[in-house]
């Protein structure tokens, strides 16, 4: 079991400095963050695919839109139906958009923003550690 420490160390490890596409933004942050925790990329099919936002956007609707991209990848990572634990990947609502965010635990995800990250509570759908056989 991940605790809320684990989360915030890869947190503040994994969310920091700039915001760059591609390279550090909220899907690759939230996915090293997830990846330092349980040993698997949930984004490694669109590492390298892009480095700008138009290249992200281009990206998502070719795999369906957010919702169906973030269950394909996570499903060909081996992650099972999160329940929103510390350490689980997930879709983000927010008032304008989706972002890709990781639990902190206690109803909390993070969410990479430009120097950092910021938490909210709204969760559309998560996922959870691997499946082990």
């Amino acid at each position: 079991m991940v605790t809320h420490d684990q989360v915030m160390d890869a947190v503040l490890t994994h969310m920091r400095g700039p915001f760059v596409w591609g390279a550090s933004d909220c899907c690759t942050s939230a996915s090293d963050v997830f990846q330092a925790l349980h040993g698997v990329d949930p984004m490694a099919p669109l590492r390298g695919q892009y480095t700008t936002e138009a290249g992200a956007w281009a990206l998502v609707r070719l795999w369906g839109g957010w919702r169906r991209m973030t269950t394909r990848l996570a499903a060909q990572a081996g992650c099972h139906a999160g329940v929103g634990a510390a350490g689980e990947v997930g879709l983000l609502r927010l008032p304008d958009r989706f972002v890709l965010g990781i639990g902190l635990g206690h109803e909390q995800w993070a969410g990479r923003i430009d120097g950092g990250f910021a938490s909210t509570d709204r969760v559309v759908l998560c996922f959870g550690s691997v499946q082990h056989a």
